[in-house]
């Protein structure tokens, strides 16, 4: 399997829960491709960087990506909308890839119908979505449920990525 990880943007993606994975990707030994609904295309994060999407899901095959990480913000409100990007998710789920969201990331998820039965963490307010899912919630700083791995916020994204490459790297 290849070392492409696919990261999930759309508009108002949380920065630094962008940033942080995107380089701890590359000083690990893996190449980040930056994933949107709609690509080539210049996506604003919630903080004011802009980042470009170079691939969208159609270019892309689930089996290509070791895994996927999925940031937070307002981003996965409208990623979760995006039948494409829920058929990617569930590519490299099904292929026995890493998919791995932070903060409200695991309201993909649930829309990707991936978390019946997993224990995950989240960002609070999205914990019902979650449970309604079938997922079995926790406030853990970061869980990893049969390569589901999520935290809850940014200050967990040490302890994310550290598990995300360790899990990557098996």
């Amino acid at each position: 399997m290849q070392n492409k990880i696919g990261i999930l943007v759309e508009n108002d993606f949380h920065d630094i829960e962008f940033w942080y994975p995107y380089y701890r990707l590359q000083e690990a030994g893996f190449e980040p491709l930056i994933v949107a609904p709609v690509a080539p295309m210049l996506y604003r994060g919630k903080y004011g960087t802009t980042i470009e999407a170079t691939y969208d899901p159609q270019r892309l095959k689930g089996k290509m990506l070791r895994g996927i990480i999925i940031p937070g913000g307002w981003a996965p409100d409208k990623l979760r909308l995006s039948k494409e990007i829920l058929e990617l998710v569930n590519q490299v789920y099904d292929s026995g890839g890493v998919v791995a969201g932070i903060c409200h990331a695991g309201s993909v998820l649930a829309s990707a119908k991936i978390v019946q039965g997993r224990k995950v963490t989240s960002y609070p307010s999205i914990k019902d979505d979650l449970e309604n899912a079938g997922a079995q919630w926790v406030d853990e700083v970061v869980v990893n449920s049969q390569n589901i791995i999520t935290s809850r916020k940014p200050s967990d994204l040490p302890y994310f990525m550290q598990e995300v490459i360790k899990a990557l790297s098996s």
